[in-house]
């Protein structure tokens, strides 16, 4: 499976919004919903993930988990129907070699068993759920037109919460929790001047003072829907650290829910292997370095290991 058609267009964040468009092919405009974007974007990032593993297993269970949760949702199914087809039709059109493009038929083949499984509609009891994707991708749309480059991150760090949550033998109902928090964990950021967000260059002193008022202000945010009460103190205290030197508050480890302690591990660990304004991406072994240095003072020992076994994939 190779990488390589996916990780040439990672470096901007127009090429990936052109593949997410790309996945989106089959899904008739009119059902083109938040919910249909949300998970085109994420099939381009869980394909490079599962690429960068060498196996399309990590793909492959994600879809069946999605088939499952939108079971009420035609639209979602004639997304993943096609999602692989288009991203060749899309590579075969900018001269990508066909050899390079022969995995994504591997792929496919092993969606096309997982979508021919039957599924069980839920409507009722997938009512208030969907309300919440509903509304986690419209604050994540709200991010995206105020930074994109956030925006994508958000979306990245979501895909390693879910996985660590996994890794860490969470329940699928605290996995799902946790992938949701992780997408909105910056949605505080959309209150932060573009001249800090974007900014080429260290901050300063003061310029940090504004940027950590994004916890704060992203809890105030997601309290205003009511649909995402129960995410605002993991938005609040994802910047915590469990010595208790982490801001806004101070808190300590066991002041920290768990969820918070994932997404500050996912949030800091994409942020390192992430692009930057003011900096080159870092090597994830770098990253897991810088990770295990602070390991015990601002981040939590236990979750540190998993997201090692979660990269190297032990």
């Amino acid at each position: 499976m190779s990488l390589a058609l996916i990780a040439r267009s990672e470096a901007r964040t127009e090429a990936r919004l052109d593949l997410a468009s790309a996945v989106m092919r089959e899904v008739p405009s009119g059902e083109r919903n938040l919910i249909v974007q949300l998970l085109a974007r994420t099939f381009v990032d869980t394909y490079a993930h599962s690429a960068a593993a060498g196996s399309p297993a990590q793909l492959v269970d994600w879809v069946d988990r999605m088939c499952d949760a939108h079971a009420d949702t035609p639209a979602v199914t004639k997304l993943f129907r096609g999602a692989c087809r288009s991203l060749d039709d899309f590579f075969a059109a900018q001269g990508v070699a066909e050899r390079e493009r022969k995995p994504l038929r591997s792929v496919e083949d092993s969606l096309r068993e997982v979508l021919q499984k039957p599924r069980t509609t839920r409507a009722a009891a997938r009512e208030h759920v969907d309300e919440v994707d509903a509304a986690v991708s419209g604050m994540l749309a709200r991010l995206e037109g105020a930074d994109p480059l956030t925006a994508e991150h958000s979306r990245s760090v979501s895909s390693w919460c879910g996985r660590l949550a996994r890794r860490l033998s969470l329940s699928e109902k605290e996995t799902t929790y946790v992938a949701r928090a992780g997408m909105i964990h910056d949605v505080g950021k959309v209150t932060t001047p573009p001249s800090i967000l974007q900014a080429p260059r260290k901050l300063t002193e003061a310029e940090w003072v504004t940027m950590r008022e994004h916890t704060t202000y992203g809890e105030q945010i997601i309290l205003e829907d009511e649909r995402l009460g129960e995410f605002s103190l993991i938005v609040r205290a994802h910047h915590e650290r469990i010595d208790g030197h982490g801001y806004p508050d101070g808190r300590e480890r066991d002041e920290v829910p768990l969820a918070a302690r994932i997404v500050t591990v996912a949030d800091c660990f994409n942020a390192m292997i992430g692009r930057r304004p003011y900096r080159p991406a870092m090597a994830p072994s770098d990253a897991l370095a810088q990770l295990q240095l602070h390991t015990g003072s601002q981040f939590d020992p236990e979750i540190v290991a998993a997201m090692h076994e979660v990269v190297l994939q032990r």
